[in-house]
C-alpha cells in the first residue's frame, strides 16, 4: 500500500515540440496538503495570467525535454523527489503543433503505461502547456480539475466533441473513419474588461485575466491534425454521431419579429443509412430530436397547434443547419470522414468497401448526404403566452 505523501500524484499530461527536434513533457503534480487546507484563491504563475493570490497553488507543475515521451519522463522521474503516480491522471493535452507532426509515435507509450487509463480525456491544445496548464482558477482548485469540470458538463450544450483515449486510438485503427477531440485554449476572463480594472480588496485573490475553456473541435486525416470545427461545426458532428444530449436550440418566433425561442434539447438519435445506387454513394442521416420549450422573447400563442407544429419546424432547420456546416467543412475544406460514413458502408457493403477502402477520402467528399430531422416539442411550461406589459 503507496503512502499518498510518498507519490506524485499526476492529475493533466501536456505535450509539445521543443528544440533540436526534441519533446517537452509537462507534468501536472497536485499537492494534496494544499488541496485539503482549502486553497481556494488557486493563485497562478506567469502563465495564466500573472495573479497573486494569497493561497499557494495546489499544484506544481514539472517539465523535461527528451528525444522521446519516455525519455522526458524518466528524466521527470529522477527529478521528482517523490514517486510520479498517473493512476488518477484525467487528461492528455497535445499541443497543436506536436499534432500535426503526427500522434502515432506518441500515443504508443500511454497504451503501454498500465497506470495511464483508456479513459483518460485526450485534448488538442492551442497554446504552451507552460500557460495551459497554470491558467488560475476561483473554483476549481487546479487547472486539470478546470478541464475536467467543463468536460463532465458537456451534455449542457453538446458542443465539446471530447474524445477519451481509448476512444481516440479506436478511430484512428477502424476503417472508414477519422478521429476527432476537443480543443482547449485560455481565453480572456469577461469579468476582467481591462488589465487597468485589474484590482481588488485587500487580502482577496485577484481575479485571473484568463479562463480555460474548451472551444471547437480538432479533426485528424489519420494520426496528423488537419483542422478544425468551430462550436457550430462541432454540434454538427455531434448530431450525426448520435451524441448530443442536451443543449439549447434558438430558433425566431413564428410572427418574424425578430424575436428568439430557446429549445431545451431532451434527447437525441440519429440512424445512418448508407446506399449505393448507380455507383454513388448515398448516405441518409435520419435524426430524431425531443425538447421543451425554454423561453421565449417574444408574442408566441402556444395553445395553437400550429405555432407549435411551426416551432418544430423552425428547431428541423437549426438542426439541419448546423450538421450541413459540419459536413461542409469535412468534406470539402478538409476531406476528411469524422462521422463515420464509411464505416457504414463497411458494415453494410463489405464486399464493395475492398475497393472503396482504398481511395475513401476521395469518395468520401462525394458522399451526397440526405438529411431527415424529426422533432417534438413536449412541454412549453406552465405559461401558454408570454407576459405582455400593460
Amino acid at each position: 500500500m503507496r503512502e499518498v505523501e510518498r507519490l506524485g500524484i499526476i492529475m493533466a499530461i501536456g505535450l509539445e515540440p521543443a528544440p533540436q527536434n526534441k519533446i517537452r513533457v509537462t507534468l501536472q503534480n497536485v499537492i494534496p496538503s494544499a488541496m485539503t487546507g482549502g486553497g481556494s484563491g488557486g493563485g497562478g504563475g506567469g502563465g495564466g495570467g500573472g495573479t497573486a493570490g494569497i493561497a499557494a497553488k495546489p499544484y506544481r507543475n514539472l517539465s523535461a525535454e527528451g528525444d522521446t515521451v519516455f525519455e522526458a519522463l524518466r528524466k521527470l522521474s529522477r527529478e521528482s523527489p517523490r514517486q510520479l503516480f498517473f493512476a488518477h491522471n484525467q487528461v492528455i493535452i497535445l499541443s497543436e503543433e506536436l499534432a500535426r507532426e503526427g500522434l502515432e509515435e506518441i500515443i504508443d507509450i500511454f497504451e503501454r503505461n498500465p497506470q495511464i487509463r483508456r479513459t483518460t480525456w485526450m485534448l488538442v491544445g492551442r497554446g504552451e502547456m507552460a500557460h495551459l496548464l497554470d491558467v488560475p482558477g476561483r473554483i476549481e482548485s487546479s487547472p486539470s480539475q478546470r478541464i475536467f469540470g467543463i468536460i463532465n458538463e458537456r451534455d449542457l450544450t453538446s458542443q465539446y466533441a471530447v474524445q477519451s483515449l481509448g476512444d481516440f486510438i479506436e478511430q484512428m485503427e477502424i476503417e472508414g473513419t477519422q478521429p476527432y477531440t476537443a480543443v482547449v485554449e485560455a481565453v480572456p476572463n469577461q469579468a476582467v474588461p481591462t488589465e487597468t480594472q485589474h484590482s481588488t480588496a485587500e487580502g482577496q485573490a485577484m481575479e485571473p485575466r484568463h479562463n480555460l475553456e474548451l472551444n471547437g473541435t480538432a479533426v485528424f486525416r489519420l494520426d496528423k491534425l488537419a483542422g478544425f470545427l468551430n462550436l457550430k461545426e462541432s454540434r454538427g458532428l455531434l448530431w450525426v454521431r448520435g451524441k448530443v444530449n442536451g443543449g439549447v436550440i434558438e430558433v425566431p418566433t413564428p410572427d418574424e419579429s425578430g424575436k428568439l425561442v430557446s429549445l431545451e434539447i431532451l434527447r437525441s438519435k440519429t440512424k445512418l443509412q448508407p446506399e449505393i445506387r448507380d455507383g454513388r454513394i448515398l448516405m441518409t442521416v435520419d435524426v430524431e430530436v425531443e425538447s421543451n420549450l425554454g423561453e421565449t422573447t417574444g408574442p408566441v400563442d402556444l395553445t395553437k397547434p400550429e405555432v407549435i407544429n411551426k416551432l418544430e419546424a423552425l428547431q428541423a432547420d437549426a438542426v439541419r443547419d448546423e450538421i450541413e456546416s459540419a459536413l461542409a467543412k469535412a468534406q470539402q475544406e478538409y476531406g476528411v470522414d469524422v462521422f463515420g460514413f464509411g464505416e457504414t458502408v463497411h458494415r453494410k457493403y463489405p464486399r464493395e468497401w475492398k475497393e472503396m477502402k482504398k481511395k475513401w477520402p476521395e469518395l468520401f467528399s462525394g458522399v451526397q448526404v440526405e438529411m431527415m430531422v424529426d422533432t417534438k416539442i413536449r412541454r412549453t411550461g406552465l405559461v401558454s403566452n408570454p407576459v405582455e406589459s400593460k
